[in-house]
């Protein structure tokens, strides 16, 4: 992606202050996407497809409810069909008259359903596949085609807007966030120490910690047993006024200009303070999207490092910077990867042992790791109100994989993962309590308060 490329926001255009751009505008806009978003690897995969099947039962979407419009590859031919009708080099020239609107052309309609509604991106179906088709890339391109028509769910238009506005999707304010990381400061002096502080705003420090803006908003606690783990390790850490939001939820809107455009808050905080690392908040995408996406997008390695956080909790545990009291939470103890952490991270042994070393009772899914099926609460359903009942029904497989560990506690490395198995554990009605990683690493510190 070019400087200039970067530089330009699609954005949708207003009806009120801007005539209704006309049906070749339209698809001149979706010709420039289409060259930028394609490439041969692209095109491979597209025209790849045997029809084996082999994808259905690598897509949670299909083995919970076994709808061959879930099966990944009937999802490219919904792509494919477009890419036919408005850009093939031939086809495209030989419709008679005017070409069809975009706007009003029903194929649009269901490559919707298919990008956004039917696939969450999660990548398992290419581990499947025997010809490495990621049908998740190849939507990633058709969400970017509907994202300039401006068809695009609400939960990804309005935080996004949120966040090149304001810094984070939640809207909050500097003030805000001093407030609440004062107030914690506060609360955990009994259990840190008379004195105790968080820094914000420490120059050169080893981590630069960016949190999840709902543990400010509705969950402070959480935010308290990260921070717990950070000092109790006796970590050389800060905290940003520049940028406290990990989450990029343009990434799941299909443009990379707004990708980067609200990447960009977390690299130049980063280097305002000179901070030797970044290390993010339990969060799936926002640890691709920084650690792996952007380096795609700017077309370079990053000179510094970026972690999630339970790989920087491993580290501790590693180096005995960390002591536990073990099996403090009611076995068998089961771990989630979630897809961006573990599939499309490669984070899959540190959560793992983190995990062995405050349980004598650990059990496996069948399958997991880099196999282990999505949950059904990534692609952006989390964070469209809406589409709930689509992530809670495309959950079944993952309950009933739950079901067969004989879990009691299900620990996992993502905000969204946690929330979407907490509900599906309501809709099934099973039996066990989801936590985050984070949550049983704090109350398991030797000397810390298990309140």
């Amino acid at each position: 992606m070019t400087a200039e490329s970067i530089e330009s926001i699609t954005n949708t255009p207003s009806a009120d202050s801007i005539k209704e751009p006309s049906a070749l505008e339209y698809i001149e806009k979706l010709r420039d996407i289409y060259n930028r978003y394609t490439s041969t690897k692209f095109f491979s995969m597209l025209k790849a497809c045997v029809n084996c099947g082999a994808c259905a039962k690598a897509c949670h979407y299909y083995c919970s409810e076994q709808n061959k419009d879930f099966v990944p590859a009937n999802r490219i031919k919904q792509l494919d069909s477009v890419i036919s009708e408005y850009f093939h080099p031939i086809k495209s020239k030989l419709h008679f008259g005017k070409p069809r609107n975009p706007m009003t052309n029903p194929k649009f309609d269901t490559l919707f359903k298919a990008a956004f509604e039917n696939c969450t991106l999660c990548g398992n179906c290419a581990l499947a596949c025997p010809m490495g088709i990621n049908t998740g890339e190849i939507m990633y391109v058709a969400r970017a085609l509907l994202f300039g028509l401006g068809k695009v769910p609400s939960g990804l238009m309005g935080p996004v807007n949120t966040t090149l506005l304001t810094g984070n999707y939640l809207g909050l304010s500097d003030e805000d966030f001093i407030d609440t990381i004062e107030w914690l400061a506060e609360e955990m002096e009994e259990d840190m120490g008379e004195g105790f502080s968080i820094p914000i705003n420490k120059e050169n420090a080893k981590v630069l910690y960016i949190p999840h803006p709902l543990t400010l908003r509705d969950f402070p606690f959480l935010l308290m047993d990260e921070l717990k783990i950070l000092s109790a390790a006796g970590e050389d850490y800060t905290l940003s006024t520049h940028d406290f939001d990990v989450v990029n939820y343009a990434f799941y809107q299909g443009s990379k200009e707004n990708v980067y455009k609200v990447a960009n808050t977390t690299l130049e905080a980063r280097k305002i303070l000179n901070a030797e690392s970044l290390v993010l908040a339990p969060c799936g995408h926002g640890y691709r999207v920084l650690k792996h996406e952007v380096e795609k997008i700017i077309g370079e390695r990053f000179s510094f490092p970026i972690y999630t956080l339970v790989e920087l909790i491993d580290q501790y545990v590693q180096e005995g910077r960390l002591e536990f009291e073990k099996d403090l939470f009611e076995g068998p103890v089961t771990y989630h990867d979630p897809c961006n952490i573990g599939r499309r991270g490669g984070v899959i042994e540190e959560p793992r042992r983190v995990i062995k070393a405050l349980t004598s009772n650990f059990v496996e899914m069948q399958p997991h790791g880099v196999h282990n099926y999505c949950c059904g609460g990534g692609g952006g359903l989390a964070s469209t109100g809406d589409l709930g009942h689509i992530r809670q029904r495309m959950g079944k497989i993952k309950a009933e994989q739950i079901q067969k560990t004989g879990a009691k506690t299900v620990v996992t490395g993502c905000f969204n993962c946690k929330n979407q198995i907490r509900d599906i554990a309501v809709i099934h009605d099973l039996d066990f309590d989801v936590k985050s990683i984070v949550e049983v690493v704090a109350s398991s510190i030797k000397g810390m308060s298990k309140e």
